[in-house]
């Protein structure tokens, strides 16, 4: 615990102190270009093998995607996957984290974390929603997904 002392005796704590940890699965991550998108992480379903699930959304389309978060064995690589297609024929989009010093942050082992990583990358997810979706933009649509990095934003339990 980092505490400070002010020349006015008052003691001050460091903002990392006061910041209450919040898991990936509990965060949301907001698109760096300032679009409005937003990665919505949530637990995932009770007794599923997945790790958590995650929404894609925008406020002019809500939700956009939905993936499932898995972690490969050995490699602790995480990849989403998208939900709307048969297995067969399911997308996978790596998911990497950061530190605020852009340092990799990805956990070893999904949940146990201490506290979110300050960025996410996802790969190949901006060209996939731009051919998923190319000629059905209108001004009542969310625009193409142009960014592959993401920031933390918030905490769901501790907004």
């Amino acid at each position: 615990m980092k505490i400070f002392l002010c020349s006015m005796g008052v003691l001050l704590l460091s903002e990392s102190v006061l910041a209450a940890p919040c898991k990936i699965s509990e965060s949301v991550y907001r698109d760096t270009d300032g679009q409005g998108f937003e990665l919505v992480f949530g637990a995932a379903p009770t007794g599923s093998p997945l790790l958590a699930t995650v929404t894609l959304q925008h406020p002019k389309q809500v939700p956009l995607y939905r993936f499932d978060l898995t972690q490969a064995n050995g490699y602790g690589s995480i990849s989403l996957m998208w939900r709307q297609q048969p297995k067969s024929e399911r997308h996978s989009f790596r998911l990497n984290f950061f530190s605020q010093a852009f340092q990799s942050a990805t956990p070893g082992v999904f949940g146990r974390e201490p506290q979110a990583p300050k960025y996410a990358f996802i790969t190949d997810l901006a060209s996939f929603d731009y051919y998923r979706r190319r000629g059905a933009i209108s001004n009542s649509t969310a625009p193409y997904l142009k960014v592959v990095l993401w920031v933390h934003d918030r905490c769901l339990n501790n907004n």
